[in-house]
């Protein structure tokens, strides 16, 4: 029995997920900040205000890799209709084409976009991944247009 749906999700290759992160900078942080303390201990006050402000830029530096992520984008190729959900941030962004209707291309340029044309608009994918995953999810996604 031939499945109803197929999807792929293009997503980042984050090498560590943000409670990973959060604690590899709470160990950055507190070292950093140890020594900034043990040598304040020694008069060297001045350390404390330079210490104080590369904790802030970590923590800058967490907020925006923990926000981007989960960013993917998630294809479904259903009986009748392509839906696209493209998740960026906070942002969700979502598009419905008829199946009929759409065009699968990918980009000659050096960044190599899938571009999912209909008449009534379309959108771009595969910002998240490699070319060659790119390419590879092209490949396998005109081939089930198709069918």
């Amino acid at each position: 029995m031939e499945a109803l749906s197929k999807s792929w999700v293009l997503r980042r290759n984050c090498a560590l997920s943000p409670r990973q992160l959060a604690v590899a900078f709470g160990v950055i942080g507190t070292t950093s900040l140890l020594i900034a303390i043990a040598w304040a201990a020694t008069g060297a006050w001045i350390v404390l205000p330079f210490a104080a402000i590369e904790l802030l830029v970590l923590a800058i530096a967490f907020l925006a890799y923990a926000r981007h992520a989960r960013d993917q984008e998630r294809i479904t190729l259903a009986r009748d209709c392509v839906q696209v959900e493209v998740l960026l941030g906070e942002s969700l962004r979502q598009v419905e084409f008829p199946r009929a209707r759409l065009r699968c291309r990918m980009d000659d340029s050096v960044k190599g976009m899938v571009h999912l044309d209909s008449p009534g608009g379309g959108i771009e994918v595969g910002r998240f991944v490699s070319p060659a995953d790119r390419k590879r999810f092209f490949e396998e996604f005109r081939l089930a247009l198709a069918v």
